[in-house]
């Protein structure tokens, strides 16, 4: 088999510029690139989007207290769960400029994907990887060179025929059996599921209400979970993961279910037994139907009892 070189994520990148940025000859020229003036003052990685919704890639921060968000992008779709990405930082911007911080947004790219995007009109400004890639040297040049080059020959996942089989039953089974769940499109296409795949996305503008509240969540249903002591169906509320002082509702526990962090976000959880989407669905029904009845309840108990979490999340 062939050596497959891996792949470079855009947290590396993150990391990378974030290192250089407080330099004041890097930071000068790539404020130069962005056509903004003056000198970096602080940078921050991965902040919550001052709108209340998703995370800034890189938060920097000028000496004169202007703020740049920066979204870092190498061949990565845009996240659409709740608004998509380039909507949240145009909100993120009048959010600031409300409160009358000097603020702009900026896509920080390859050149491939800044002539490909269709939607980087909705940031201030753009910058692209070959701007700056005389700003680097050694390794760090190499490593900016790569992720130009992954840019060219974008990720493409290898077909698992066994995970394809289980999710197209699950699919299946879950529009016959559970009709108030909806789950969203296969976000490869015709059906191909990667080696590896172990978690089901639920389309929530079909299955959950709004609540003015709370946060736009998200729902899924792991079929594992190597970061936690169980896997789970989960409805997570963006930017809430500190949130650790919220008391569970009664409603909530007397559906087994707790909150706990998954990752920036707090969790709204039920546990439910581990899937291996490697082997036969028929042989796992039992809990298939387990992990879907935990998911329904779920559902029905944010759909009734969700403002109970929202006035504890305000303190009303």
């Amino acid at each position: 088999m062939a050596h497959l070189t891996p792949r470079i994520s855009e947290a590396r990148i993150d990391a990378l510029f974030a290192q250089h940025l407080l330099r004041p000859t890097f930071g000068a020229a790539f404020l130069k690139h962005a056509r903004f003036s003056g000198k970096v003052a602080s940078v921050d990685v991965q902040q919550p989007h001052p709108m209340g919704r998703g995370s800034v890639d890189l938060m920097l921060t000028l000496e004169d207290g202007t703020v740049i968000l920066v979204e870092n992008k190498i061949d990565a779709a845009w996240s659409v769960a709740g608004d998509a990405q380039p909507d949240r930082y145009r909100a993120s911007v009048e959010k600031l400029q409300g409160q009358r911080i000097r603020c702009g947004s900026l896509l920080l790219a390859p050149e491939l994907y800044l002539s490909r995007s269709r939607h980087k009109h909705l940031f201030d400004r753009h910058v692209s990887y070959e701007d700056c890639l005389d700003l680097f040297e050694g390794e760090n040049r190499e490593l900016l060179t790569r992720a130009i080059a992954q840019a060219n020959s974008p990720y493409e996942p290898e077909p698992d025929v066994a995970s394809g089989d289980f999710f197209s039953a699950f699919r299946a089974h879950v529009a016959t059996r559970y009709p108030g769940l909806v789950l969203k499109r296969e976000p490869n296409g015709k059906g191909v599921r990667p080696t590896g795949s172990h978690t089901f996305y639920f389309d929530v503008p079909s299955t959950l209400k709004p609540q003015p509240a709370l946060p736009r969540p998200r729902m899924s249903l792991q079929a594992w979970d190597s970061g936690a002591s169980s896997p789970s169906v989960k409805i997570m509320l963006g930017g809430l993961a500190h949130r650790t002082d919220v008391s569970v509702p009664s409603s909530l526990r007397e559906v087994g279910g707790y909150l706990r962090p998954a990752g920036k976000s707090l969790g709204i959880v039920i546990d439910t037994p581990r899937l291996d989407p490697s082997r036969a669905f028929l042989d796992q029904i039992s809990a298939v139907d387990e992990g879907l009845s935990g998911a329904n309840q779920l559902n029905t108990w944010w759909n009734k009892n969700a403002a109970e979490l929202g006035y504890a999340v305000n303190g009303q």
